[in-house]
Order: C-alpha cells, then sequence, then structure tokens
C-alpha cells in the first residue's frame, strides 16, 4: 500500500470503521472530552502539554470553574494563573494562555478562530494543539498527527520508522489525510489516539486485542520480527498463547512516547514547531 499512490477505498472504509466501532466501547472517558467549547479545548491542549492525564484532570475542571471564559482569563493577573499550573511543571504555560485569552480578546472579540493558521499563530498552540483544538472544539475536519497515531498509521500500513523519526514524514501526512473521514472525524480520531495510548502502545503492543489486527501491516507480513526485537521490544503477540501474529514487527520506542496516560509527548513536539515526528493528543 503507498500513501502517496493512494489508499485502496476498501482499506480505508475497514479501517475507519474498526476505529470507529473500536472506541464506542473502549474510549477513555476525559473531561475535557465532555466540552464543544474551543477555548475549553485550547486550555485542555495547553495543560496536557508534558503532563500525564491524570495530573491534569483536577487542574482543568478547577481552572474552567475559576476562567470560564477568554475574557475571564484575559482579565486574570498572571500571578494568579501560575499559582493554578505551576504545579504541573512546565511552568511557561501559565505564560501561554494569559498570552492566548489577551490575544483572542483583542483580535477575535473572545471567539477562538476556526482556521488552522489563525489557530497557529496563537500563544501556546502548535500545529498539533491547533488542529485538535478545530477538530475537537470546532467539529470541523483536520487530519491529527499526535504520537500515539502516527504510531498507530506507522504500523498498520507498514511505513519505515526509525528512532525518534518517522522516516518520510510526507508520506504519513498524506495517509493522514486520504484516511481521515469527512464527517465522523471527531470519533475517529479520539479513537485512534486511545488505541495508541493503550493497545497500540510503543513497547508491549497488546495486537491480539487491536482492532486492526487483521489489517496491520505490522502484524501481517512487517519488516522482520528480530530487527524488532534487536531494539528490545516485545509483541503482546509473543506472549500470549495460541497466538500467531506472523513476522510480528514493532517500531522502535521514540523518545517521549507514553503508554495509557496517552499525552506527554504531544506538545513536546508542538513546543517546537511541530514536524510530524510523535506529538501529542487530545488525551
Amino acid at each position: 500500500m503507498d500513501a502517496i499512490a493512494g489508499v485502496p477505498p476498501e482499506f480505508r472504509r475497514r479501517f475507519v470503521r474498526r476505529i470507529l466501532r473500536w472506541y464506542r466501547g473502549h474510549g477513555r472517558d476525559l473531561p475535557w472530552r465532555r466540552t464543544s467549547s474551543p477555548y475549553h479545548v485550547a486550555v485542555a491542549e495547553i495543560l496536557l502539554q508534558q503532563t500525564q492525564v491524570g495530573r491534569v484532570a483536577s487542574v482543568y475542571a478547577e481552572f474552567i470553574q475559576r476562567y470560564p471564559t477568554v475574557e475571564a482569563l484575559a482579565a486574570a493577573p498572571l500571578t494568579e494563573i501560575k499559582a493554578l499550573t505551576d504545579p504541573l511543571g512546565y511552568h511557561v504555560r501559565g505564560v501561554w494562555l494569559k498570552a492566548l485569552a489577551e490575544q483572542v480578546t483583542a483580535a477575535h472579540g473572545g471567539q477562538l478562530p476556526s482556521a488552522l493558521d489563525a489557530l497557529r499563530r496563537l500563544p501556546g498552540l502548535g500545529p498539533y494543539a491547533a488542529a485538535a483544538v478545530r477538530v475537537f472544539g470546532h467539529r470541523r475536519r483536520a487530519a491529527l498527527l499526535d504520537t500515539n497515531i502516527a504510531r498507530v498509521y506507522t504500523r498498520a500500513v507498514g511505513l519505515p520508522a526509525q528512532g525518534s523519526h518517522y522516516q518520510d514524514s510526507r508520506r504519513l501526512e498524506a495517509l493522514a489525510q486520504a484516511l481521515t473521514p469527512p464527517r465522523a472525524f471527531y470519533a475517529y480520531h479520539q479513537g485512534l489516539m486511545d488505541l495508541g495510548a493503550t493497545v497500540c502502545t510503543a513497547r508491549n503492543p497488546d495486537c491480539p486485542r487491536c482492532p486492526l489486527r487483521t489489517v496491520c501491516r505490522a502484524v501481517n507480513g512487517g519488516p522482520p520480527a528480530a530487527v524488532w526485537r534487536a531494539n528490545g521490544l516485545v509483541l503482546a503477540a509473543e506472549r500470549t498463547v495460541g497466538y500467531r501474529a506472523g513476522s510480528g514487527p514493532r517500531a522502535p520506542r521514540r523518545p517521549g512516547d507514553v503508554g495509557a496516560n496517552g499525552r506527554a509527548d504531544a506538545h513536546r513536539r508542538d513546543r517546537r514547531a511541530s514536524r510530524v515526528r510523535p506529538e501529542g493528543p487530545h488525551g
């Protein structure tokens, strides 16, 4: 399968359908998924940068209660904001949040824009976070790529990866665009991120539980398993009696990859103006 030449329609249908079905039964319930406010989504994205989901949930709830609108945040003293956000570490996030609120209030009438270019110009929002606000806040289509999503795509179609770099980010971006459905993109991306965070993990992926196992190139004929084992990786399939996973390749662990929390790297790349190597999910 070649991501540049195009994704076969039948593969696309099966891939998307399986992700959506799996998400309905296994999606995580996270507080920032209970909102359709672009502002609340932007707050969550900045709070989640380089921080595990479990640590952010309570701070997010208090933050939104204290600053329910962009205008309320813009008017708040920076010291007060940082007192709430600094315990999470990565102390620049408080500065970004206030600066974002001030800019949105002054330039956009208190409403976050939906255009990607405009979102990317806001403090604290790199390419991934900007796209996440568009998808999860405005409910408009965009193709998201974070660490977990990129890992699922790379393994599923057999794109080459080495160390912390996906060898051809343009092919990966083309694949993401081709597979993102025109309407169910919200649930699709949440499902991809949750699958990468809980099943298709960087180490010890649980292939027998994966809804993509019968179409996944990594399970059914990717690179030789010995190459992956040489990197210290063991497939869950190899630890499961009676399960055969073909050559069972797995991508080497990338610096900053996360497992069940599904988050920490996304925004490490956002800070560096995002190249599609791993980034991080909306939860």
